[in-house]
């Protein structure tokens, strides 16, 4: 509760002597002190939490900091209603826990159980009742029922508008007296995981903020939309200008209510337009500026918003929806439209999120974007946010872990995937905000991939501190200059059960700290980069840093194993013999093995008795190269006369072998004597006979050819066209 202080308990492993207990919003956390040896038991801590008066509600995330690294995030409330732990046994109405209105409740469901509240209200009073399950990361799929005191269901909810499956109610009670309330997993599942919070207030059931977005560094007033708002009062909010904040929590409360109910809002550095009623028809369209963020509502049902805007003649643009994930239960259907009413896209669900439109306009004029909710519904809860930007070629990108703790020494790596547009080149992967000691190693995702593992080392930094970093990719996409930043958003719906959109403060955050020095062994790579072609190969030596008790063999993958490499290249990896210290591994490329640069990752894993280790190679960069590259000089050569011309090659380290030359399309006369870029060699000077009968002229096309040779395998080459002056 903001302005208050409250112990939390956290259960698991590893946490004892824990060093930090990490919010994502303000607050101040300490060691309880009424627990007796606290932070000595490495299943249990407790915290004790004070956040700042003036904080608003909603969900947030905490982890606890140890010598052993940091914990997975677990998402965390911060509510301005009072709380209490459920009470079993409660699973009956004559067994019912007592409740004084308003509170809220922390509490698990067990397997086919159900728990009972009971409370009293006064004649005619309104009180909103919503079960956090869903939205904090927990398996249960809550169900309520408002009883009277025969039982007699009164109200119920079940995965409720905008809320991801939980919860969410208003009552208004007829009579005075006493009341329950009963919880239960709709299936009857439960468990140790099977968490909630269950909140009992006056608070407004909001959904969404109003509009759903402001521009960043303005002053805006941010009214809601929901399903029962209880004279929800507007807010002002101060929206920061960091373009690093791309989402703030925002509560709303009653005129005189106590209790908040709460969303999320939207900043971005765009304007944002608010479409203006009527708009239902096409003469009546709200007129706003291409590139403003549209934001709407459907107060009635088949309520249809209609905004007209001017395009020029080749502009690209992308309409983005923005509902559900934002806590909006509007399932948007967008058409786009020309001035006369003629549709030009429509769009509905983009897998899991709102509608998606990318059009090129073919003409300079105005257009319309006709926006409803596709089952025609409407009321003060279906609002919507559509975002309006240039298209451009390019990423995003998402990391396989939110959670990176880098062994003292050694090396931790995750998995950056990127969704492509129309840009099929490299994107290079580096790091942001990392703590002293920490680097990234320099990555590439190679052209045509969709991803590449990123290791990540620790050469100093100390175990019990966090960091927030950021990965990074960047690419020159033809004059422009693109950056996007890795979203842990997979990775999130994996760890909170499944939720559909973790929350959206959390995406671009991934946590990072120092753990304990590997078992075993480190390893290290050189070179850093190696260079290689079509039909070539190259060498790099792996080496292992092992402690003074670890001589066993070191077994080396690629990681991950299957899609770890480029098509057409294979990795003989090889063990660590036992007591050695290193061993070459041969990398090669087949003969379409694409050009451009990737980078692989080796895993080592060393087994002692029944214990074993594994430890990463910093990410080693591999170029895919031509074998060599020929170029000539333009010559001129009189009738009769001999010249010598001089081809020059561009090794490929990984090429070293001779080069036989010939020439295309030499004018009719000229000959060339046989010539061999020696092995070894970069050039040779070739003598070139002009007969006395000799085509006169300039021949704009000649070019040098190469063969080259590995084993039995011939390696062709040519250079660019030269000019050949016959006179």
């Amino acid at each position: 509760m903001p302005g208050a202080a409250v112990d939390i308990v956290l259960k698991g492993g590893n946490l004892a002597g824990p060093t930090q207990l990490w919010t994502s919003f303000p607050a101040e956390a300490a060691l309880s002190p009424d627990v007796k040896d606290n932070g000595t038991n490495a299943a249990q801590v407790t915290y004790r939490i004070t956040v700042p008066e003036g904080t608003p509600a909603g969900i947030h995330a905490i982890r606890a900091v140890t010598p052993t690294g940091v914990s997975k995030p677990v998402l965390f409330l911060v509510d301005d209603l009072a709380s209490v732990a459920e009470k079993k046994p409660n699973n009956s109405t004559g067994a019912a826990q007592p409740l004084t209105l308003p509170i809220a409740v922390d509490g698990t469901v067990d397997a086919l159980s159900r728990h009972f509240y009971k409370f009293s209200v006064e004649q005619g009073q309104t009180v909103s009742f919503e079960v956090l399950a869903r939205r904090i990361g927990s398996p249960l799929d809550p169900l309520i029922r408002i009883l009277d005191a025969t039982g007699r269901e009164l109200a119920y909810s079940d995965d409720a508008a905008g809320t991801m499956g939980d919860a969410r109610l208003c009552h208004t009670f007829k009579d005075a007296g006493e009341y329950y309330l009963e919880l239960r997993d709709i299936s009857y599942t439960g468990g140790a995981g099977h968490r909630y919070r269950l909140r009992i207030g006056d608070f407004p059931c909001v959904s969404a903020p109003y509009p759903m977005g402001a521009k960043a560094g303005t002053t805006a007033t941010i009214g809601f939309a929901g399903s029962h708002l209880r004279d929800a009062q507007p807010i002002s909010v101060n929206v920061p200008s960091d373009p690093s904040i791309k989402w703030m929590p925002v509560a709303a409360k009653s005129a005189d209510g106590q209790s908040s109910g709460f969303t999320v809002l939207a900043v971005s550095p765009q304007d944002e337009a608010v479409e203006q009623e009527p708009n239902n028809d096409l003469p009546q369209a709200t007129r706003v500026a291409l590139g403003a963020n549209l934001n709407g509502r459907f107060e009635t049902p088949g309520d249809i918003d209609r905004f007209i805007f001017k395009a020029a003649k080749g502009q690209r643009f992308l309409f983005t929806g923005y509902t559900r994930r934002q806590g909006a239960p509007t399932d948007l259907h967008v058409r786009l439209l020309d001035a006369a009413g003629k549709q030009l896209a429509i769009a509905e669900d983009s897998g899991k999120n709102d509608a998606l439109i990318n059009h090129t306009f073919p003409a300079e004029g105005d257009y319309v974007l006709e926006v409803q909710d596709l089952h025609r519904r409407g009321g003060p809860e279906f609002s919507y946010r559509i975002t309006t930007t240039p298209y451009q070629p390019g990423f995003d990108l998402s990391t396989s872990g939110e959670t990176i703790n880098v062994p003292a020494g050694g090396t931790a790596f995750v998995t950056v995937t990127a969704t492509r547009r129309d840009y099929n080149g490299p994107i290079e992967i580096s790091g942001e905000n990392l703590p002293e000691g920490v680097t990234v190693t320099p990555t590439v995702i190679g052209p045509g991939r969709p991803n590449a593992v990123v290791t990540i080392q620790n050469g100093a930094t100390a175990a019990g501190a966090i960091s927030q970093i950021r990965l990074i990719g960047t690419a020159k996409i033809g004059d422009a200059d693109y950056r996007a930043v890795a979203t842990a958003t997979t990775a999130q719906q994996g760890l909170f059960s499944a939720m559909p959109w973790p929350p959206l403060n959390l995406a671009e955050k991934v946590a990072l700290a120092a753990a304990p020095a590997p078992n075993f062994f480190t390893l290290t790579s050189d070179p850093a980069t190696v260079v290689l072609g079509p039909d070539l190969s190259a060498t790099v030596i792996v080496k292992a840093n092992r402690t003074k008790d670890f001589g066993e063999a070191i077994a080396l993958a690629v990681e991950p194993a299957k899609a770890g490499l480029p098509p057409e290249v294979a990795v003989a990896a090889k063990p660590i013999a036992k007591g050695k210290n290193e061993i070459a591994i041969v990398i090669s490329a087949k003969a379409k093995a694409p050009l451009g640069e990737f980078t692989i990752v080796l895993n080592g894993t060393g087994k002692k008795g029944k214990a074993s280790s594994s430890q990463a190679a910093p990410g080693i960069r591999i170029r895919l190269q031509a074998p060599y590259s020929l170029s000539a000089e333009n010559i001129t050569i009189a009738r009769g006369a001999k010249a010598k011309i001089k081809v020059t090659a561009v090794r490929n380290p990984a090429y070293t072998g001779p080069i036989i030359l010939t020439f295309v399309n030499l004018p009719k006369g000229v000959t060339a004597a046989p010539a061999t870029i020696e092995a070894g060699k970069n050039e040779v000077e070739v003598e070139l006979t002009a007969a006395a009968d000799a085509a006169v002229g300039i021949v704009k096309n000649t070019t040098s050819q190469g063969e080259g040779l590995v084993g039995k395998t011939k390696i062709p080459g040519k250079s660019p066209a030269f000019e050949l002056t016959v006179q």
